[in-house]
């Protein structure tokens, strides 16, 4: 019970956050939160636990996205199958790209993620038949009728808690471990029995498949999207949220979201310097705690049990 101490408080929270406060901004940012928060959470499986860098993450974010916006659009689809069609898509998309990486060094891995993103994203501005090109697609059915937003929090939080109740269990069971075992020693790891190339497959699966998931919903969400989507700038703004977060913590990433959403919303009045403070914010507790946001949660928990 004590292990899930910490997602009963974070379910409390969200839960309430979301019933108790009426000002429509506000359950936005909270949707926002919950949607980068499992991005950044899943991003985090694949960098922070088995060490394998993609910045060309943001690519199966966008594949989810324009899968279940188009079969929903042209095909009449019915939303929850179109947006689990986009997450089964981005999946198998995660695990062909991951293939050709697997006799490749890290450093080669994140290239190749980073060229997939750019092409996806060639690949959209340049199919104008489906895709609408660079106008992007617009008109995308809604996930629930009428301009309450609740509805969309509630879903997302759900996604939220499941997605961190998912990572939770995966580290407990051997596969969990096999992932630790290949990020600390892939070789040592062969050794033991563990394949880490069956490993790397099935994390990376289940990472873009989670993205696709979301992917799917921010379509339906926000009801319009572009090819920028697919752009190195979404996967920079979920590396920073893990990287701020603490890597290699199942809670971490999620502390960064909500850092950098609100922290980014509450500096817009300082409008030309935002962007400065705001680097300077996010370079300055990188550097003074490597461990993230996490690290100092952890020392003041250890404080509190002295």
């Amino acid at each position: 019970m004590r292990d899930y101490s910490n997602f009963i408080i974070i379910s409390i929270i969200f839960l309430l956050s979301l019933f108790i406060i009426n000002n429509p901004y506000f359950i936005h940012l909270i949707i926002l939160s919950g949607i980068f928060g499992i991005l950044a959470i899943y991003w985090n499986l694949l960098d922070g636990y088995l060490g394998l860098i993609n910045f060309g993450y943001a690519a199966f974010f966008g594949v989810g996205a324009y899968t279940s916006a188009i079969l929903s659009m042209k095909l009449n689809i019915t939303l929850p199958l179109s947006i689990f069609i986009g997450g089964i898509l981005a999946g198998i998309i995660g695990i062909l790209v991951i293939i050709p990486c697997l006799r490749m060094v890290t450093f080669s891995t994140a290239i190749v993620t980073l060229a997939f993103g750019e092409i996806m994203r060639i690949i959209a501005s340049s199919w104008t038949s489906l895709t609408k090109g660079e106008m992007g697609l617009w008109g995308i059915p809604p996930l629930f009728e009428g301009a309450n937003k609740k509805p969309y929090g509630l879903v997302i939080i759900l996604l939220l808690l499941l997605g961190i109740l998912g990572i939770q269990i995966i580290l407990k069971t051997p596969f969990g471990l096999a992932i630790k075992a290949v990020r600390d020693d892939e070789i040592s790891s062969g050794v033991l029995g563990i394949y880490p190339s069956r490993i790397k497959i099935i994390a990376s699966g289940i990472s873009c498949f989670m993205a696709g998931i979301v992917g799917g919903f921010y379509a339906h969400y926000i009801l319009t999207i572009t090819p920028a989507i697919f752009g190195i700038a979404y996967t920079i703004q979920i590396m920073a949220m893990s990287l701020l977060g603490g890597k290699g913590t199942i809670y971490g990433p999620l502390m960064g979201t909500l850092v950098l959403i609100f922290l980014g919303e509450g500096t817009r009045f300082l409008e030309d310097y935002r962007t400065l403070i705001y680097g300077a914010i996010i370079i300055l507790i990188v550097m003074l705690f490597p461990q993230g946001l996490a690290g100092i949660y952890q020392k003041f928990q250890n404080i509190f049990k002295r």
